[in-house]
This record gives C-alpha cells, sequence and structure tokens, in this order.
C-alpha cells in the first residue's frame, strides 16, 4: 500500500482523537466547573453515555460485517456518517448553565447518546479496515504506527485547547470548530481507502454467522485475554485523561501549563513510536508492554507526588518521560487485533473484522464509562467544590492519586493479562502460511 494512502487513512484518526480526547479530558471537568454540575452527576452522565456506545459497538461491526454497498462495507459508514459524527460533537456544548441540575443532567445524557452513537458507527468501521489494507505483520504495525502519530496530534489539539479555553462562548466556538475538523478527516480518510475493499484479502471469506455465534467468540482465550488488556487500559487512560484539567488547576496552578506539558508530552510520543515499533520486529510485544506500563506508573508517581507550581520545569520533563513510555501502549494493542482477525479467519474461513473491531471499541468505552465514574464518586468523596479556588489538603492529595496512581495500577494490570496471550509473530507466521 502507498504510503499517501496510509498517511490519508492515519488522517483520520487525528480527526477522531481532536474530539475524542476533547470529551475525555475536558467534558468532565467542563460539567463541573462551568456547567456547575455536582461531580458525582457529571461522572454519572459520562458514564451512561460512554456504556452506551460501549453497548452498540459489537452490533456495529455485525452490520458492517453484512453491508453490501458500492461504496464498501466499511468506507461506506465513514462516507455518510462523517457530518452527523461532527454535528453530535457540537451538541455536547450547547448545555444551558441556567437550567436545573436535573435539566442539565439529562441534556448531558442526551448528547452523550447521541455522540456515542456517531462515534460507533464512523469509528469502528474506520478502525477495522487495517487487517483489510494489509496481511503483513510488520507493515500492519507501521500503519498502526502511523494512525497513532496522527491521532497523537489530535490530542493536542483536542485535550490542550479544550483545557486552555475560557467561557461557554469560546467553549461553544471549540465545538463547532472541532466537529467541522473532525469530519474533514473522516473524509479524507474515507477517500484514501477508496479502492482498498475491491481488493479485500481473500474474497471468497464469507460472514454467514448470526450475532449469536459472534458472541460465542468471547469465550476463547485470545479474545478475552486481549478484550481484557482493552478494558483496564482504557479505565487508565480515562482516569489520566479526565483528572488533567483538575491536576493543572488545583497542583499546577494554571491550567495553560497542562497544554504545554501535552504538547511536550505529543512530541515525545510521536518520536519514540517508531523506536518502539522497531524494537517490536525482534522483541515480544508482550515483554515490551509490560515494561513501558510499569515505566509509565512509575513516572506518573513521580509527576504527581513530586511537581508542584514551583518546581513546573520537572514537570515538562516528566511530560516528555511519558510521551516515551506511553507510545508503546498507543502502538501494539491496536496492531493485535487484525492478527486476530486473520487467526479466526485461518481456523473458520471467515472474516469477521468489524466485529471484532467492535467487541474491541465496546470494551475500551466501557472502560472509559467507568472511568468516569470512579472519578466523579472519587472526587465527591475527596469533598472537591469546584466554587472554591484553594482545595482542601486532603481534596489535593485525592486529586494527585487520581492523575498519579490510579492510572498506573490499571495500565500495567493491563499489560499483565497479555502475558498469557498466544499470537505473536511466529504464530502469526505459522498460520497465515498454513
Amino acid at each position: 500500500m502507498r504510503l499517501k494512502n496510509k498517511i490519508m487513512y492515519g488522517a483520520g484518526d487525528m480527526g477522531i482523537s481532536i474530539v475524542y480526547f476533547a470529551v475525555g479530558i475536558f467534558f468532565i471537568f467542563y460539567l463541573t466547573d462551568f456547567v456547575k454540575m455536582d461531580p458525582y452527576l457529571a461522572g454519572l452522565a459520562f458514564f451512561i453515555g460512554k456504556l452506551w456506545d460501549g453497548v452498540n459497538d459489537p452490533f456495529m461491526g455485525w452490520i458492517s460485517d453484512r453491508t453490501s454497498s458500492r461504496y464498501g462495507k466499511k468506507r461506506v459508514y465513514m462516507l455518510f456518517g462523517a457530518i452527523p459524527f461532527g454535528l453530535s460533537f457540537m451538541s455536547l456544548w450547547i448545555i444551558p448553565i441556567a437550567a436545573s441540575q436535573f435539566t442539565q443532567f439529562i441534556l448531558a445524557i442526551l448528547a452523550m447518546l447521541l455522540f456515542g452513537t456517531m462515534y460507533t458507527v464512523v469509528v469502528v468501521p474506520y478502525m477495522a479496515l487495517v487487517p483489510v489494507m494489509s496481511d503483513d505483520y510488520d507493515e500492519r504495525t507501521q500503519i498502526t504506527g502511523i494512525r497513532a502519530m496522527l491521532s497523537t496530534l489530535g490530542t493536542i489539539f483536542g485535550g490542550g485547547i479544550a483545557i486552555v479555553v475560557s467561557g461557554l462562548d469560546s467553549i461553544r466556538g471549540m465545538g463547532i470548530i472541532f466537529g467541522i475538523y473532525a469530519a474533514l478527516m473522516i473524509l479524507i480518510a474515507a477517500h484514501g481507502v477508496k479502492d482498498v475493499e475491491t481488493r479485500e484479502i481473500n474474497q471468497n471469506a464469507i460472514n454467514t454467522g448470526t450475532f449469536r455465534d459472534y458472541l460465542q467468540l468471547l469465550k476463547d482465550k485470545n479474545v478475552s485475554i486481549l478484550l481484557s488488556l482493552k478494558f483496564l487500559g482504557a479505565i487508565g487512560t480515562g482516569l489520566l485523561s479526565a483528572s488533567i484539567p483538575f491536576y493543572a488547576k488545583y497542583i499546577l496552578g494554571d491550567e495553560s501549563y497542562s497544554t504545554y506539558g501535552l504538547a511536550v508530552y505529543i512530541i515525545f510520543g510521536a518520536l519514540a513510536i517508531p523506536i518502539w515499533n522497531k524494537l517490536s520486529i525482534t522483541r515480544d510485544k508482550r515483554d515490551l508492554l509490560l515494561i513501558s506500563n510499569i515505566l509509565v506508573f512509575t513516572v506518573l508517581m513521580l509527576i504527581a507526588f513530586i511537581v508542584s507550581e514551583n518546581t513546573i520545569i520537572l514537570f515538562f520533563i516528566g511530560s516528555a518521560l511519558l510521551g516515551i513510555t506511553m507510545a508503546s501502549y498507543l502502538l501494539f494493542p491496536y496492531s493485535l487485533v487484525p492478527d486476530l482477525v486473520d487467526y479466526y479467519q485461518s481456523k473458520t474461513g471467515e472474516r469477521r473484522e468489524s466485529i471484532f473491531f467492535g467487541f474491541w471499541s465496546t470494551v475500551h468505552q466501557l472502560g472509559i464509562a467507568f472511568s468516569g465514574l470512579i472519578l466523579g464518586l472519587y472526587l465527591q468523596w475527596g469533598g472537591y467544590d469546584p466554587d472554591i479556588a484553594v482545595q482542601s489538603e486532603n481534596t489535593l492529595i485525592v486529586i494527585k492519586a487520581a492523575f498519579g496512581i490510579l492510572p498506573g495500577i490499571f495500565l500495567v494490570l493491563a499489560a499483565l493479562t497479555l502475558r498469557k496471550y498466544d499470537i505473536n509473530k511466529s504464530s502469526f507466521e505459522n498460520f497465515t502460511k498454513a
């Protein structure tokens, strides 16, 4: 596949990430500190929306696998879902501050449900294109790496800009601009993969199973391990993302520092992805992921409990180290799913890339949903009050732990689940040659 098309495909993830991380990093903070919703209600609204987002993913995968269209099984949803996807993101940022808490709560849930639906319609087919684009183990890792590097740019724009906007008018303007940009990037990606599905790998592979048959896949050891990895990792990354605004405001003393730190994180993460990619050629991804996630945990703890308003330089050093260590998590898990697709095609004769990526997206969204609920309840328990400028000492410790301890624990647990995963480069080459 030509490099230009790989980059165009990866551009889609840049658009997805800009809205995904704006929601993941800023939405709960927006509800508590701008809309003035109680933390537990903000966390619950986020949880319900993401829970729906997760539940509908495997259905979208099943539908996509069975779609017949001249625009392709997957590309068709990118083409016609891009604009509604952008509009659904805009709806998140128009919750009225003058309404009652109950009304705000209901509107937040409805907006999250709409956004979650359109996110699923676009993103599940988009992710499922990787195993169709290439059947080469290393090229798939390269495609995933390009997508991850472009995704990190979306992260800094989506999360970084959202953190520093001030006032509801600016927030709503951000919603419009980001929504348009996301829709445009999805359309570019759809153009980049225009001919991919016409030369789909093994055109004789068919999908005849019912949705109940697909659910049986969850009983398989390798499937359950990979989904457990994603679920625990999503809780970890979700907690980290959602706690950033609170950490920046109350520990660093200035929200803008988090944007600069995020930029440092992105730059060093993007530089590190090719290094992790090269290491994976000669080393087992399972070992690399465990080592890197342990290092992530260590770096997060150091940032959380050593950095203060007077030692900002340490925060930027920590951000650089975090980017280098987290790059492997952004690369390796996503490169494992296409291999699983081919493994089951070799066993059953059916290509099920969309349903596999549907399950993958489901557990990811469920993990993110629980991360929002955990953070909301944790802040409520810790006495967080958005109406006071200086939080209590106990609340500050809670915020530090939410940023530096909880995410690291879940990321290490995620890497540990992968230890018994059977599909590596050697086994992949054996069953693809069979």
